[in-house]
């Protein structure tokens, strides 16, 4: 299912306020903000009590037992499955060197960018722990990872919503973090595979939150391949939640959601999307707004 976005920017005084407050959105009900001048809105979401802003994933005994659950639906489909490539990393011809973006952007920016870029040798060591491989990535090890980390992680929130912690440190932590920390990992995981990320951040009236996306193609065929393989795979998931980005001459580019959020209450990749103003954060450094 693709989506279109149709928010307004909140403005750059809620991004740094809002951007660390992970929430899994479909466990908890939104909480209005009073009409409030920009900087006592701040203040008003600061001051909200973290099992409000911030719903960790489930406890292990509930997350084993889902994960069997997942296995066994998955693995006669697996089994018989062709897992169709990933397209190569597209290029950003849109780019513009004399694009000034604001401070802010710019420094979340870097720290995704250093997050993700950090601790090469351990990212390469783990993909072959969860793959088995070196290379000749598909979209079924794109899912291994996911599964992977999504099965093992534990969530922590963070007070200091501008420290971000490298992805070799978060594994070597046993996977906790909050929702920038994950998507840190997964867009790490990827890359060292050959495959492209952009990091989302999306806030609303009340919450905010950071989430990747894969990058699947420019091609209508290309996508519905995928959607099929992660249909079969992931039965019970309601929907494939994906976003297109369109270029100059209205050529799409698709990005799946590779959020920790699922639709039914299952996690796998294409769950449905938090809706907020989103900013996006490419792998080169250009930003979306």
């Amino acid at each position: 299912m693709i989506r279109k976005k149709f928010f307004k920017l909140l403005g750059l005084l809620l991004l740094f306020a809002l951007v660390s407050e992970c929430v899994d959105y479909a466990a908890t009900d939104k909480i209005p903000v009073l009409d409030l001048n920009p900087e006592d809105r701040i203040e008003y979401l600061q001051n909200l009590t973290p099992d409000k802003m911030d719903i960790p994933l489930p406890d292990e005994t509930e997350a084993e037992e889902q994960n069997k659950t997942e296995e066994n639906e998955s693995v006669a489909y697996l089994a018989d499955s062709i897992s169709p490539e990933i397209p190569e990393v597209p290029t950003y011809s849109e780019e513009k060197t004399n694009v000034v973006y604001p401070k802010e952007y710019r420094r979340l920016s870097l720290n995704f960018q250093r997050g993700i870029g950090s601790g090469n040798e351990k990212i390469a060591s783990e993909v072959f722990n969860i793959t088995g491989k070196t290379s000749g990535y598909n979209i079924k090890d794109a899912c291994d990872v996911f599964d992977y980390v999504n099965q093992h992680w534990e969530y922590r929130y963070e007070k200091k919503g501008e420290f971000f912690f490298g992805a070799a440190q978060t594994i070597n932590e046993g996977y906790k973090g909050d929702c920038d920390d994950y998507s840190i990992v997964i867009s790490a995981l990827l890359k060292n595979m050959g495959f492209n990320t952009r990091i989302v951040t999306a806030t609303n009236e009340s919450y905010g939150h950071a989430y990747p996306e894969l990058y699947i193609g420019d091609n209508q065929e290309t996508t519905s391949e995928i959607i099929r393989y992660l249909q079969g795979r992931y039965s019970y998931a309601e929907n494939i939640w994906y976003s297109g980005r369109e270029l100059e001459g209205g050529k799409l580019q698709y990005w799946l959601n590779f959020d920790w959020s699922g639709s039914n209450g299952y996690r796998h990749p294409g769950g449905i999307y938090f809706e907020g103003a989103e900013v996006i954060y490419y792998p080169d450094g250009l930003i979306e707004l």
